[in-house]
């Protein structure tokens, strides 16, 4: 056992215990999923994870961000491309995924790259917690809100989005992200909660059981 941010007890992730325990709630292959805030390193935990997870792929939910108009913010999540593409496979199971990222650069849905599923599927998801699909370990990056914000804003900056890019975070996606902590408590209910301000390689064991 590990102590996780909230001081509570939070179990040793295994891989190997991951595949050899584990029944698929899909009947077919296993999931998990990485949810988090904004910027809170899900992102580095997926590619952690994945690389020492030999058969999974990963589905970044970044891919499903799409551009639109707005006075503040200047994109959303998809919810019915990703649902369509990623999800409704997830529930059933479903071995292809016909993944559709969102090509910025062009402004228009990139080609489709199909994914085939191995051992497993890891999905990082912002509020990925809340999705209609049936995870097998649901774990949670606890980073305060305010390195999110730095890295948030350090991130976005780069891309040449000056104050708008703080007023999308504090008036729109931290806002939302509090009341999906209070009304979800994904940080509460999922299986494993590490820390986003340290090394993963500190708080998760991916050797053999």
């Amino acid at each position: 056992m590990t102590s996780g941010p909230s001081g509570q007890d939070q179990p040793v992730l295994r891989p190997a215990d991951v595949l050899r325990d584990c029944a698929p709630n899909n009947g077919s292959y296993l999931t998990i999923c990485v949810d988090g805030r904004g910027a809170s390193g899900k992102t580095t935990l997926a590619q952690f994870l994945g690389a020492a997870l030999p058969g999974w792929e990963v589905v970044h939910g970044d891919d499903y961000f799409e551009p639109h108009d707005d006075p503040i913010t200047w994109g959303d999540f998809n919810e019915p491309r990703f649902d369509a593409d990623v999800l409704a496979r997830i529930r059933a199971g479903d071995r292809s995924i016909p993944l559709r990222p969102f090509d910025f650069p062009n402004d228009r849905v990139g080609p489709e790259r199909a994914l085939s599923i191995g051992s497993g599927l890891l999905v990082e998801r912002w509020f990925g917690l809340a999705l209609d699909a049936p995870w097998d370990l649901r774990i949670w990056v606890e980073t305060p809100a305010e390195v999110c914000l730095a890295r948030g804003l350090a991130r976005d900056g780069a891309r040449v989005l000056g104050d708008r890019a703080r007023l999308a975070w504090e008036t729109v996606w931290q806002p939302r992200e509090e009341r999906y902590l209070r009304d979800v408590a994904p940080h509460l209910t999922a299986d494993l909660v590490v820390d986003g301000t340290a090394p993963f390689e500190s708080q998760l064991d991916v050797g053999p059981a």
